[in-house]
C-alpha cells in the first residue's frame, strides 16, 4: 500500500496523458463527423411521396438568418451525437461534390442545429433545378463541418444534389472568399438566365466577416434511378424494391406471370452512425477541455502537487 502512495504522482502523469489521448480522440471524432452522411442513406422515391414528406418540414423549419449564432463544441458535440434524428425530422435531400469529397445532407431552414450537421436551405420556396438554391452550413471545430472541404471545389468540375427522386447536375463556377455584405450572391438569377446553387460558410474564427462561397450552374436533371452508381453512392441513394399493388404476399410468387401493376417500394438501409460509450465519454471530456481549459488545468496542477506532497511525507516517514 506504501508503494502505491509513492507512485501516485507518475500514476496522476498517466491518468492526465490519458485524458488528453481521449481527448484528441474526441476532436478527430468530431472532424470526421461528415462521414455521417456517407453512412446514412435514403431509398430513391417518387415524386409525389417525396413532395408529400417534405412538404411538412419546409413549413415547419426556421429561416430567419438572425437566429444564427456561432457554435460551442457542446452544442456541435450534441448535434453529431443526434444526427440520425435531426436529419430524419428535416432532411430533404443530399450534396455531393466530388472534388471537395463533400458528402451533406440538405436540411430544411437555418436552425443552428442542421447548419451544424448538414446544409441548410436559406429560402422557403427555394427549388431544386430552378432560381438560386442557397445552402448554409456552419464553419465550426477549427476547420470542421459538412463543407469545411469547399474551398477544394474544383471550378468546371460537376456536382450533385438531389431531392431523393432526382439527379441535379451543377458545374462550380465560382470559389471564392467574399465578405458578409455580397447580398448579390443571395439574389435570384434575371429571367433567361440558368438557375444557380450557392454554397456558404464562415471562413475564419468566430465573428469573422469572411464567407466561403462556390457557386455552380445548373446543367441537367434526371431520375435519380439513371443516376451513376458512383454518384449515388455519393448522394447516400439506395434503390427500393419492387412490390405488387394487388397481392398479398402468399401470392408473390405467381407476379411474374401476372399482369398485376408493380409499384417500388422505398426500403429504409439506414446504417444508423452510432458512437460507442468510450467514444461518447471522449466526445464529452474534449468538449469540457475546450471550454474550461483553465479550470481543468489548475485543478489537475493541484492534484500533482498535493500527491506529490503526500507521497514525499511517505517516503519521509520511512
Amino acid at each position: 500500500m506504501t508503494k502505491l502512495w509513492r507512485n501516485l504522482p507518475f500514476l496522476w502523469i498517466v491518468f492526465g496523458v490519458l485524458l488528453s489521448c481521449a481527448s484528441y480522440y474526441g476532436y478527430q471524432l468530431l472532424l470526421d463527423a461528415n462521414g455521417n452522411a456517407e453512412q446514412m442513406t435514403h431509398s430513391i422515391e417518387s415524386k409525389k411521396s417525396s413532395q408529400r414528406k417534405q412538404k411538412k418540414k419546409v413549413e415547419e423549419a426556421t429561416y430567419c438568418p438572425r437566429q444564427i449564432k456561432p457554435v460551442t463544441p457542446t452544442a456541435y458535440a450534441k448535434a453529431q451525437l443526434h444526427y440520425v434524428e435531426i436529419v430524419n425530422q428535416w432532411g430533404v435531400g443530399s450534396l455531393f461534390i466530388p472534388s471537395a469529397d463533400i458528402h451533406s445532407k440538405i436540411l430544411a431552414g437555418i436552425d443552428n442545429q442542421n447548419l451544424m450537421v448538414g446544409v441548410g436551405t436559406y429560402y422557403k420556396a427555394q427549388q431544386l433545378g430552378k432560381g438560386n438554391v442557397v445552402l448554409l452550413a456552419h464553419n465550426l471545430v477549427q476547420g470542421g463541418g459538412v463543407l469545411g472541404n469547399l474551398r477544394k471545389t474544383g471550378l468546371q468540375q460537376v456536382f450533385y444534389l438531389t431531392d431523393f427522386t432526382d439527379v441535379f447536375e451543377y458545374v462550380a463556377e465560382k470559389n471564392e472568399i467574399v465578405d458578409k455584405s455580397r447580398g448579390d450572391l443571395l439574389d435570384i438569377p434575371h429571367v433567361g438566365k440558368s438557375a444557380i446553387v450557392t454554397l456558404i460558410r464562415c471562413e475564419g474564427g468566430i465573428n469573422t466577416s469572411n464567407r466561403a462561397i462556390v457557386q455552380g450552374t445548373f446543367l441537367k436533371k434526371y431520375p435519380a434511378s439513371e443516376a451513376a452508381e458512383e454518384v449515388k453512392a455519393g448522394l447516400g441513394l439506395t434503390e427500393g424494391r419492387w412490390i405488387s399493388e394487388e397481392v398479398s404476399s402468399d401470392q408473390q410468387s405467381v407476379i411474374q406471370e401476372s399482369t398485376i401493376p408493380m409499384v417500388k417500394e422505398p426500403i429504409e438501409k439506414t446504417k444508423k452512425p452510432i458512437y460507442s460509450t468510450l467514444q461518447v465519454l471522449c466526445i464529452y471530456l474534449y468538449t469540457v477541455l475546450n471550454e474550461t481549459p483553465i479550470i481543468v488545468g489548475i485543478g489537475y496542477l493541484v492534484g500533482l502537487l498535493a500527491l506529490t506532497h503526500i507521497a514525499t511525507r511517505i517516503q519521509c516517514a520511512y
